[in-house]
């Protein structure tokens, strides 16, 4: 299997291992490394590896022995807004992304990530933001499909993630460099501190990545991801097919804009195509709903505040709470509590409750989402 990995999603950023000066790459090397995609120009030697397009590691050791069994195309020429082989698939429509560690600055950069992407209208991905497991006695059962990790990836390296697997889970994984600073046109460290609203970008931006778009600037990337596997490249029908970033330079999948200072400022009308072509609204015979989780305290003495919090976040349609006792009668209905993702409330009789809480009026109703609440 080829073995490489991507540094992150700038093409020009400076690699976290620093590669020796330009060496002759034996002939048949640099044919196989031809006819998996990469380009051939500027190619350094890191150790055990070749270093190609700047910023991935092929090694050595499995140019020797990998079979070219599919030539790394792009689908018949330069494309915009293109996305991998491996798309989410089956009834996935909720998912779940969570912190591998809290953090204030990546918790709320997070929360605005999660509304920008379920704000898209007549799309079906419904991210959830979980949390509750990082505050005792918060508990969580839910087992998130994308987490984010802190990385020290060096200078220049803002983020990385992982595309969709091929059994259609989303990408499991997504690195952010918490300690860079912004660079100059030369890739340099230039002392200006990363503002929130360009963690924001980076993270829909890698976000995107775990859903299986590729860069929109995708010419002269390779097809191959992190693993070794190859992930191809598709056109997305209705957007432009010059494959260069100025066809859409408002893109946020577009690789150099990691690099620069611009923050988030909203999806470009091809972003939007991309994503309601790929994941169009639930329709018969693809049935799923719209789920959540319940941020919160599982425990608490009886009638003092409790605040609960709804994992999806929406620009668009309501939350209904309940809470139902053992028998699953409803001891607190929809009319007590205010349609808000967030509540503050409490119930007086101790007791092992059911707090419930969906999400209606969008394309499909939503299920309940149920937390166990225990009143001493």
């Amino acid at each position: 299997m080829l073995t490489l990995s991507i540094y992150s999603c700038k093409k020009s950023e400076t690699p976290v291992i620093a590669p020796d000066n330009k060496v002759e790459v034996e002939p048949n090397a640099l044919a196989k490394i031809k006819e998996l995609g990469f380009a051939t120009d500027g190619i350094k030697e890191s150790g055990d590896y070749y270093v190609v397009e700047g910023d991935i590691l092929i090694s050595k050791k499995s140019l020797t022995t990998v079979k070219i069994a599919e030539k790394a195309t792009n689908a018949g020429g330069k494309i915009a807004q293109g996305h991998t082989n491996q798309l989410i698939q089956g009834n996935l429509t909720n998912v779940i992304i969570t912190q591998e560690d809290f953090d204030t600055r990546w918790f709320y950069a997070i929360r605005e990530a999660v509304a920008a992407w379920n704000a898209i209208g007549n799309c079906r991905i419904n991210l959830i933001h979980s949390y509750n497991q990082f505050y005792a006695p918060y508990t969580s059962s839910v087992t998130p499909h994308i987490t984010v990790k802190k990385l020290d990836m060096g200078t220049g390296a803002f983020g990385q993630a992982d595309f969709p697997t091929n059994d259609g889970q989303a990408g499991a994984n997504i690195w952010v460099n918490h300690i860079t600073n912004n660079v100059n046109s030369a890739g340099a460290n230039n002392g200006i501190p990363r503002s929130h609203e360009q963690d924001v970008f980076m993270l829909i931006h890698e976000i995107g990545h775990c859903l299986g778009l590729r860069h929109t600037d995708y010419s002269g990337e390779g097809n191959y991801d992190n693993y070794g596997r190859y992930v191809g490249v598709n056109a997305t029908p209705g957007t432009p097919s010059t494959g260069a970033a100025s066809a859409d330079p408002n893109s946020v999948m577009n690789s150099g804009r990691l690099g620069t200072s611009r923050g988030w400022t909203g999806f470009s009308s091809y972003d939007v195509i991309a994503a309601q072509y790929l994941y169009p609204p639930v329709t018969t015979p693809f049935v799923s709903t719209f789920k959540n989780v319940i941020n919160g305290p599982s425990s608490n003495s009886a009638g003092s505040t409790v605040i609960s919090t709804a994992g999806a976040m929406y620009d668009s349609g309501y939350y209904e709470w309940r809470m139902l006792d053992q028998s699953l009668n409803v001891v607190l209905p929809v009319s007590t509590f205010s349609n808000s993702p967030q509540q503050e409330w409490s119930y007086g009789t101790p007791g092992t409750y059911y707090l419930e809480c969906r999400l209606v009026g969008l394309e499909c109703t939503g299920e309940w989402a149920r937390q166990t609440i225990t009143f001493n």
